[in-house]
């Protein structure tokens, strides 16, 4: 059977119309699962915070221990020995924090080669507390993100790959943390959070889009410096997407380690 040019052609626009279209799908299913992920995070540690951080007997009382004398002694002074480092109620927190990728995987974005170099500032604040958690909402303003990805450009039939960057700022309105050991020097934690960046031009071309959201989630751990500082080392699985709003969504993912520094009020 014989098929003309047109013909052919026009087949094969169908065929590469669906399996663009499936690959749509599937890239969207895979965001949706990030976002269900986050939501079910989010709806673990709310629904588990009124239990979980209940002030015990030991909180509102004083109990009595034994010295190493012999006599029995008021355990004021030791609760207050170790809970020195612990994390009170509305305590409010303002950091600083920065970091940077340098690998890109392809659970949901599909962008390889990406890296990613943040810097941000950052507000929480304590919702409730425990024993050993402490859960917070957090707040971090982004003044400069980073984002570098691999292009191709073709010369004639000739093609060569070079790097692009844009920069671009953004918010994360919405983050909890919930730190474990909130009494001691070291407290390790699990955090979330999601917003948006806005970048200095379309990314990755002029199909994709300047706005585009941001969602993250990991953890690290919270090192004590005194009663009212701290140093924070940590890891995100980090997400930017433009959400389909425009032509090409393409994803990127990355790795991101970062450090930071923070004081309590």
């Amino acid at each position: 059977m014989l098929i003309s040019r047109e013909g052919a052609k026009a087949q094969r626009r169908r065929e590469g119309d669906a399996a663009g279209v499936g690959f749509k799908n599937t890239r969207a299913r895979s965001a949706g699962a990030l976002a269900v992920l986050c939501v079910l995070v989010l709806c673990v540690l709310v629904s588990t915070a009124p239990a979980a951080f209940a002030q015990t007997g030991s909180d509102a009382t004083l109990s009595r221990v034994v010295t190493s004398s012999g006599g029995v002694g008021d355990a004021k002074a030791t609760g207050a020995q170790r809970g020195v480092y612990g994390l009170e109620r509305s305590a409010n927190e303002f950091g600083v924090w920065g970091g940077g990728s340098f690998s890109s995987p392809t659970l949901i974005g599909k962008t390889e080669g990406t890296r990613l170099a943040v810097l941000a500032l950052r507000y929480a604040r304590v919702l409730a507390r425990g024993d050993n958690l402490v859960l917070k909402y957090t707040v971090d303003a982004v003044p400069v993100a980073s984002l570098s990805f691999p292009v191709f450009e073709t010369f004639g039939s000739a093609a060569r790959e070079r790097r692009k960057t844009i920069t671009g700022a953004g918010l994360s309105p919405v983050g909890f943390q919930l730190n474990f050991r909130r009494r001691e020097r070291v407290q390790p934690f699990v955090q979330t959070s999601g917003g948006f960046v806005y970048f200095g031009e379309r990314v990755p071309d002029e199909r994709g889009a300047q706005f585009n959201f941001t969602a993250d989630f990991g953890g690290g751990v919270q090192w004590k410096a005194g009663t009212r500082r701290a140093w924070t080392a940590g890891y995100r699985y980090q997400h930017i997407s433009n959400g389909y709003r425009a032509e090409v969504n393409p994803g990127f993912d990355s790795n991101l380690f970062y450090v930071g520094f923070s004081i309590f009020r």
